[in-house]
């Protein structure tokens, strides 16, 4: 680099912000570069426009097709129904038990017909396996000497019948393998409940009943909704499906391209040593990204109304095309509006994971694991029952998509209550996003590591011979992931509630040893100091009653914020009873028993697997966000339960700022402990006489509650906590090398394979 890039790229930091002229220039340029690409060309504009006409013309012919081939049927024992009222006339079913006659060609038989020379039954299995009907109807002899045949016909039935002509039901015969003969058999269904209709109307005639006693009113359907809200109906739900898809896929492809094919062609460093700041490079190739995402997703979502439109508006058949609809214009201009932070959300993720690529083949790796975490935020919107509420608007993605739905249904006031909710949560997951790229392309060991060869019986050598104080980030993360992943096939196992206090016990220890046996083993195998790697070190002694404190005035609050989070996201019936038999396993139990089972047990285990071993690994390389944010997450998912792990979670970040603060875990194991310990005992404090006991709780419905004015001055103390332990010096230099290591050098094990 020239000493006048220097000196301009100098100025631009001593600014501390990027410049908006070096921004749009490095737009121009990815912008430039992406439309002389001829594959880009004809992923964004040439396929939308080709795919949906052609699958339009599919589907016209399938439809010209399904309605020129009608199913076949054929009908055995016609002899056995004489005297009935009529079930066929001529060639197909009577015109009053069938809707559309031309849907099924009918050919009869009568059973003595086919019974000379094998089985009827043989004869009609065999013709609907060839294929040479889709639906065989038996109606065998056994059938005509029935009592409600008997009475039709006016003569005696035989009280053996059954037994000497064999069975007396009707018989379908079709292939489930074949979708005519499954439709055959749902038609010929119908028109044989129409048919026995038929019989119950003539026997009660027959008896001097008039047969509309049996039903006594009718009713009508009148759809209130005005003719916009119908038409769109169908397509609030499908349209933002398909343009937050393509989003994710117009975005990640580019997103490739301009990084891990630049470093393949050997442009990226040539960008990176220009005057630009790094900041500049993420928010110029971050707008180039987003503007061919949402360049994809129009493109589609127009090429897809057009020719739904037209295709609907052609086949017409019953009335099908009505009860979709042709896509209201004017209010689908709102999917355009809410394209652009969510194009831009989707952009900075795919700009994030394909600076982790070496190469474009290696970034075509990452959609997938991108694709599985962001389509059940974009598919939850579409379940049934899925509607905009305070819970729903603070789900990333999934607010936005039934904020939409809202207002493309002309939900206005709804829509415009949840707008603040809704823009805070994506402008949050925005920021977080373009924060995660630029702090990719700021690490160089992201941008130009990770390329030598992997062999495992090197990395296992590097692994042990290059082990630290403490663990590595990447260590930290497959701690866990094993965690997590073990949890939840663990929780799988578990088929039923246990109904004693022994297998209360047994429930609860099982995801505790799962939680802290990964990091024990990992702390004793990959690190050099179990005890530096755990952060079990000695804070200052007056952190300890502080954390006590802390805990007990923070109770009230976590009380109130649980009780919150039922209230948004509240537990389903089945769940509540589910979990009453372990409420009252745990009420009944002796105290101390539960209190270190339910608050020391996992206190202990979770802390030193949470905000030590992991917490110690993610702090490293100025990762402090990271560790608190990641490690509470990974702390709320551990519960199992989402209304425990939101809570759990905005617990996890107290904890992990603490243990920011003091380098220590101990604080939090007493704060946890404490927290805990309150949870179950609140019940029994409450029962127990105590005379001072109704100064600070009270009974409700749900239970006992803390009073409101214990509940504000326990916030003000534990706001006072927090505040001395943003007093405590955090770890130095010195302290933190005495936690991560004697050199400020991280050195990952992996990166040492080649010069092995």
């Amino acid at each position: 680099m020239s000493d006048s890039s220097r000196a301009i790229r100098r100025q631009a930091e001593l600014a501390g912000k990027p410049r908006a002229s070096a921004v749009w220039l490095i737009y121009m340029r990815e912008m430039r570069d992406q439309l002389r690409d001829r594959r880009t060309l004809f992923t964004i504009a040439v396929l939308p426009i080709m795919l949906y006409p052609l699958v339009g013309m599919l589907l016209l012919q399938i439809a010209q097709f399904t309605r020129q081939n009608p199913t076949s049927v054929c009908l055995i024992g016609t002899e056995n129904i004489e005297g009935a009222p009529p079930l066929f006339e001529g060639e197909t079913f009577a015109p009053e038990l069938i809707e559309q006659p031309d849907a099924l060609e009918l050919l009869t038989y009568r059973w003595d017909e086919l019974s000379a020379d094998r089985p009827v039954r043989d004869k009609a299995n065999e013709w609907v396996k060839t294929g040479a009907f889709d639906l065989v109807v038996l109606i065998p002899p056994g059938f005509k000497d029935n009592e409600l045949m008997g009475d039709l016909v006016g003569t005696e039935t035989k009280s053996t019948s059954a037994e000497e002509n064999g069975e007396s039901d009707i018989e379908l015969l079709f292939n489930v393998g074949s979708d005519q003969s499954v439709v055959a058999r749902q038609r010929v269904a119908g028109v044989l409940a129409a048919w026995r209709g038929e019989w119950i109307k003539e026997r009660l005639s027959g008896v001097g009943i008039d047969a509309e006693m049996l039903l006594p009113f009718e009713w009508s359907d009148t759809d209130i909704a005005p003719e916009r809200t119908r038409e769109a109906a169908f397509w609030s739900k499908l349209l933002p499906f398909i343009m937050l898809v393509w989003a994710m896929t117009g975005a990640f492809y580019p997103a490739v391209d301009l990084v891990a094919g630049e470093k393949e062609r050997g442009t990226l460093e040539t960008l990176l040593c220009s005057p630009a700041l790094r900041s500049e490079i993420v928010w110029g190739k971050l707008g180039a990204v987003a503007s061919f995402s949402m360049l994809t997703a129009l493109l589609n979502a127009g090429s897809m109304l057009l020719t739904s439109s037209l295709v609907f508006q052609h086949m017409g058949v019953g009335g099908a095309g009505a009860a979709l609809g042709a896509p209201p214009l004017v209010p689908m201009l709102w999917l355009f509006v809410a394209l652009v932070p969510l194009s831009c959300l989707f952009s900075a993720l795919a700009l994030a994971v394909a600076a982790m690529a070496q190469s474009s083949k290696e970034g075509q790796y990452y959609l997938m694991p991108l694709m599985m975490v962001t389509l059940p935020l974009v598919m939850l919107p579409m379940l049934p029952g899925t509607t905009l509420n305070i819970g729903t608007s603070l789900i990333p993605v999934s607010g936005m998509f039934l904020l939409v739905r809202a207002l493309v249904e002309g939900q206005y006031g709804t829509a415009l209550f949840y707008v603040p909710m809704v823009a805070t949560v994506t402008g949050s997951c925005l920021w977080l996003a373009a924060r995660w790229a630029r702090r990719q392309f700021e690490d160089e060991a992201v941008l130009f590591g990770g390329g030598e060869q992997w062999e495992l019986g090197m990395w296992v050598r590097h692994l042990w011979r290059d082990r630290q104080i403490a663990a590595t980030p990447a260590q930290a993360y497959a701690c866990g992931a094993i965690v997590l992943v073990t949890l939840f096939f663990a929780r799988l196992t578990i088929s039923e509630m246990p109904q004693d206090f022994a297998g209360i016990a047994k429930l609860v220890m099982m995801p505790q040893v799962l939680i802290v046996f990964p990091a024990l083993i990992m702390a004793t195998m990959l690190t050099t100091s179990v005890r530096q790697s755990l952060r079990l070190r000695m804070p200052h002694w007056t952190t300890l009653p502080l954390a006590v404190l802390f805990g007990i005035t923070l109770h009230p609050s976590y009380v109130m914020l649980s009780k919150m989070i039922n209230h948004v996201y509240p537990v389903s019936e089945e769940a509540a009873a589910a979990m009453k038999p372990f409420a009252e396993q745990i009420a009944s139990a002796p105290w101390a028993a539960v209190v270190l089972l339910m608050a020391l047990v996992p206190a202990i285990c979770e802390e030193l697997a949470f905000r030590g071993f992991i917490f110690g690994g993610l702090v490293r390389e100025k990762g402090k966000l990271r560790a608190v944010v990641l490690t509470a997450i990974m702390f709320g998912i551990s519960h199992g339960v989402l209304q425990q792990s939101i809570a759990a979670s905005v617990m996890g970040i107290a904890l992990g700022w603490i243990t920011l603060r003091t380098g220590s875990i101990v604080p939090c194991i007493l704060i946890h402990f404490t927290n805990n310990a309150l949870s179950v005992s609140l019940g029994r404090i409450a029962d127990s006489g105590w005379s001072a006991a109704p100064v600070f709780l009270t009974q409700t419905e749900l239970g006992p509650s803390y009073q409101p004015f214990w509940t504000l001055i326990s916030m003000g103390i534990a706001v006072t906590c927090l505040l001395y332990f943003g007093t405590v010096s955090p770890a130095t230099d010195e302290s933190e090398s005495e936690l991560v290591g004697s050199h400020h050098d991280y050195v990952d094990p992996t990166a040492s394979l080649a010069s092995a």
